[in-house]
């Protein structure tokens, strides 16, 4: 049975469940959602319930694109004739360039007979239209806090204080909670260094370090992990408001920030949500963070 080892996203998985019983298949399909909920895999398990090997297009590591070589490469394979069907997905298909995204264009135009394509990305507006529009679009979704604490307790053995801290880090991604599993303690220690700079306003320090950062999908993981953080910790200070004991928070951040009027402190946190948006959007990883800062 597919899809069995998923969690979440049911009314997605059904659907694709719909469509392997009733054999109507499009020729193309684009899974859309948050990295690390599960859409690769959903994406391979679709392919294979339909009778389809599929061929995984990646990125070649190291690279910030999928490279036009691998294009022409799937296209090439897509022009032998085929008694069988045959499935292609390209994950993390927004690091297509311009050039690969007009190649794989035609291919959806004149889509080959018994072939089925699967575009797998987390930032679907970096498509182009012409190519979203050839797609049926499944969406996938954040999985709840609680969904996700539980499958780290079961998955990574963590105690339910670190599964529940992982899970709020990792904003509803099963994936990325589990990935931070075996780091809790780095993320802790990072918090408490956070929070003494915002204390000290020795900020300037922070935002150099992610400034010289080479590679740019580290310094966006590093840089939206960070203000999650901060985040998470200015939540402490408004929930020890209502005598709930802190998760992240120092005795003195709390103390500083408990003492902010409720609703600016709503917007504090608002402001570190929006900074890790606009980083999602290719913004400017440092000024980005250094605004966010310098409105605590």
């Amino acid at each position: 049975m597919p899809f069995e080892a998923l969690a979440g996203n049911r009314p997605s998985l059904d659907r694709l469940r719909g469509i392997i019983r009733s054999g109507r298949v499009a020729h193309a399909y684009l899974f859309a959602g948050p990295d690390g909920v599960g859409k690769k895999l959903a994406a391979l398990d679709f392919a294979r319930a339909l009778g389809a090997a599929p061929l995984l297009v990646t990125r070649p590591e190291g690279k910030r694109e999928i490279l036009i070589e691998q294009v022409r490469e799937v296209i090439r394979e897509l022009g032998f004739t085929s008694l069988a069907r045959r499935a292609m997905i390209f994950d993390e298909a927004e690091r297509l360039n311009e050039e690969g995204m007009n190649a794989l264009l035609k291919t959806l135009e004149e889509p080959p007979r018994d072939t089925v394509l699967i575009l797998v990305s987390a930032i679907p507006h970096r498509l182009l239209a012409t190519i979203r529009s050839r797609c049926q679009t499944i969406l996938f979704f954040p999985l709840p806090d609680e969904e996700v604490a539980r499958l780290v307790r079961e998955k990574a053995g963590l105690p339910a204080p670190s599964a529940t801290l992982a899970a709020m880090l990792a904003e509803g991604s099963p994936g990325a909670a589990l990935a931070l599993a075996g780091g809790m303690e780095e993320v802790q220690a990072e918090a408490r260094e956070l929070q003494e700079r915002v204390l000290s306003g020795e900020l300037n320090p922070l935002i150099e370090s992610l400034g010289k950062i080479k590679d740019t999908e580290q310094a966006r993981r590093s840089a939206r992990r960070r203000l999650a953080l901060l985040a998470e910790c200015l939540r402490d200070a408004l929930r020890s408001r209502s005598g709930i004991a802190p998760r992240l928070a120092g005795p003195a951040f709390v103390e500083r920030f408990v003492k902010v009027d409720e609703d600016d402190l709503l917007d504090r946190i608002e402001i570190l949500l929006d900074r890790q948006h606009m980083i999602d959007q290719n913004a400017n990883v440092a000024l980005a963070v250094e605004d966010a800062l310098l409105r605590l």
